[in-house]
């Protein structure tokens, strides 16, 4: 089978390596989503951006709406994984999984509500993203357990909304120095892991 996956997500769909103080990236053949296109027949499309958390301002929610429909039109099925969290943990002090999950349920039910989506050319698929561990950029022990219980709180959001969801936070994909980005390793073992997830549907 073949179609589009739209791979929507921060700085690990990205593929950012923070090793490089000029904000460098791996090569596309490190990078997970590059390892997938090379391995599968589907048309991989890495949408992930530095930075990025669960859109939830009117502004950012309606771009990315304007998106959705964009993609639909893309070579059929077309799948979009949604894996974000980790910035809103990280940059919003007090934020909690419990609270991811919510802001992400709202805006993956604005997403529902496009063109795109109830006419089925475009289908959702969460991704609750691998845990953090501490390093660098996650001095707290607190946003460790949150990250650690993002799992579950984004699987009863995916119930909830009858879409696919995968809990990559079980995989133990290895990150660098700061407790967050994917060592080379870390790409290679989430790229394995999702083709598993892949060859599913």
């Amino acid at each position: 089978m073949s179609g589009t996956i739209i791979c929507y997500g921060d700085s690990n769909t990205y593929g950012y390596d923070p090793r490089s103080f000029a904000g460098g990236r791996y090569e596309k053949n490190i990078r997970w989503t590059g390892i997938l296109e090379d391995r599968t027949d589907w048309n991989i499309r890495n949408h992930g951006i530095n930075g990025r958390g669960i859109p939830h301002t009117s502004s950012q929610i309606r771009f990315a709406c304007e998106q959705v429909e964009n993609w639909g039109r893309e070579e059929p099925p077309v799948w979009m994984m949604v894996m974000l969290g980790t910035n809103d943990l990280l940059q919003e002090p007090g934020f909690t999984a419990e609270d991811a999950a919510m802001r992400m349920e709202n805006f993956l039910c604005k997403l529902g509500e496009t063109e795109a989506v109830k006419s089925g050319l475009l289908r959702l698929w969460l991704i609750s993203p691998p845990c953090m561990k501490r390093g660098a950029w996650v001095e707290e022990e607190r946003i460790c357990r949150e990250s650690e219980k993002m799992g579950q709180e984004y699987q009863k959001a995916a119930q909830r909304l009858g879409i696919k969801f995968t809990d990559t936070g079980k995989w133990e994909i290895p990150v660098l120095f700061d407790g967050v980005h994917f060592s080379e390793k870390g790409h290679c073992k989430f790229a394995d892991r999702i083709l598993e997830e892949v060859r599913k549907i």
